[in-house]
């Protein structure tokens, strides 16, 4: 045999020692197809939804962020922007559509492959808005980074029904007294429309239920028109218009004897003072005031930034504040004008729960009024640690009830020991339990500003311990 025929055989030898190992785990696994390895990118979420977007349309992609599936498939940046009920810009996120990462929950950090592309006519409606989103199938390659911003949604748990009588008798005389409520959870948009706000309208609706409100009795308006599921029924779309709609029906039916319970839910606008979950200060979805009612006094001066946008820095603004609805906001102002048209009623109540919900408290103030926000002017609100419902909410709802809204045990806010739970019980268990960087605010006096800290509090309180559902 010739020198060069060993040598050929030593080589045939080493190489079969090298392939059986690889050959006895069956063939490699082909995440990405060799013709597609050029196209595929590593990028932030916020370099595929800017200005240079249609570069990438059409290329795989490789994206880190935090996966979210509390409304629908998300990346984003900062999971802290789905705990607070600020919109999220749109630039801080994108929309996985295909099917859900494997073995991926909500809050955990991924890196996950997908193919950057516009929205077609497969998808569905609320997705058109999207100018890009992210194609995932069930070979798109994802891995976990870290999983501990985990959040774990929890579902609502049912109020139990106790009826009672809606009218009060007095010596010789009957009088009539209807409960009415407005519940409004608008949402902003589908990728908004966090679940939480859904758990926390049909906890609310069925607590009044449970208090003798009928369903005719109590308007509820959510998102687009439709709810996540058929427990609660929903009477209208979150627009200015079906607001009007509401509050002129309530104003031409509602008389002296008769109570309105409000209550609003997700997203707000308005000035943030101070930088959180990935926001720094600025004005974020608020309207700048016009008419000089609010008195901010906010100095671009004093944050080195121009707010207004006319070019300096050397404005003093201020700020009318926002509720989110579907697609479009109202102010604080015209959300009081709509309110006021109602002139008979014996009591009013107001629970706001969005963001900057504070600001409220000056326009919503009135005789027999209570106003309750779970933030501050200026602050953002938030969710409950485990993210199924508002962190306010979920202590205001287990106050009502005398048990956590989770199933996680009872409560006893009950203070006085009477057996009922008044808005004042209610509001001081929630501040008091209330975990998160906000500060509930309290109104009921008919005289502004309003108060923080337990009530009865300066001069605050009186009819709020007189008041039940």
């Amino acid at each position: 045999m010739t020198n060069r025929s060993v040598r050929f055989m030593l080589a045939v030898v080493v190489l079969v020692a090298i392939a059986l190992p690889v050959l006895a785990q069956g063939p490699p696994r082909i995440l990405i197809p060799r013709t597609t390895q050029k196209q595929l990118l590593a990028r932030n979420i916020q370099q595929v939804k800017g200005p240079n977007r249609l570069q990438l349309l059409g290329k795989q992609v490789t994206l880190s962020g935090y996966f979210y599936d509390g409304s629908v498939r998300l990346l984003v940046d900062n999971i802290q922007r789905t705990q607070c009920d600020m919109m999220m810009p749109p630039e801080s996120y994108i929309v996985l559509s295909g099917p859900a990462p494997a073995g991926v929950k909500s809050g955990d950090r991924i890196q996950i492959q997908g193919l950057a592309r516009q929205p077609g006519g497969q998808d569905p409606a609320w997705m058109q808005d999207e100018l890009i989103i992210l194609q995932t199938s069930a070979d798109s390659e994802v891995s976990v980074i870290g999983r501990h911003a985990r959040i774990q949604l929890a579902l609502a748990r049912e109020a139990r029904l106790v009826l009672k009588y809606p009218y009060v008798v007095l010596p010789g005389r009957l009088f009539i007294r209807r409960e009415y409520a407005v519940l409004i959870f608008g949402g902003g948009n589908a990728a908004n429309n966090h679940a939480r706000y859904w758990n926390d309208l049909k906890t609310m609706y069925n607590i009044l239920l449970s208090h003798g409100y009928t369903d005719a009795n109590i308007y509820v308006l959510y998102a687009n028109g439709t709810g996540r599921d058929a427990s609660v029924p929903v009477d209208y779309s979150a627009s200015k218009a079906n607001i009007t709609t509401v509050f002129n029906e309530l104003a031409g039916k509602m008389t002296s004897n008769d109570t309105l319970y409000v209550m609003t839910n997700d997203h707000g606008g308005g000035f943030l003072g101070a930088a959180i979950a990935g926001y720094g200060p600025g004005i974020y979805g608020g309207f700048i005031d016009t008419s000089g009612d609010e008195g901010d006094n906010i100095s671009e001066a004093a944050y080195n930034r121009d707010f207004n946008g006319d070019g300096d820095k050397t404005d003093i603004l201020s700020v009318d504040e926002t509720l989110s609805l579907w697609g479009e906001k109202i102010s604080d102002d015209q959300f009081a004008a709509e309110v006021n048209k109602i002139t008979n009623y014996s009591k009013m109540t107001f629970q706001m729960k969005q963001c900057f919900c504070g600001g409220f408290l000056d326009e919503l103030t009135g005789p027999n009024r209570i106003v309750m926000a779970s933030s501050g002017e200026v602050q953002v609100s938030w969710s409950y640690t485990g993210g199924g419902f508002g962190e306010f909410t979920f202590h205001f709802f287990a106050a009502l009830t005398g048990n956590k809204p989770d199933g996680s045990g009872p409560v006893n806010a009950d203070a006085n020991g009477n057996g009922k739970v008044s808005m004042v019980e209610a509001y001081n268990y929630a501040r008091s339990h209330d975990g998160r960087p906000e500060t509930p605010w309290y109104e009921d006096n008919n005289a502004i500003p309003g108060h923080t800290g337990n009530m009865p509090g300066g001069g605050e309180g009186t009819l709020g311990s007189a008041t039940y559902l």
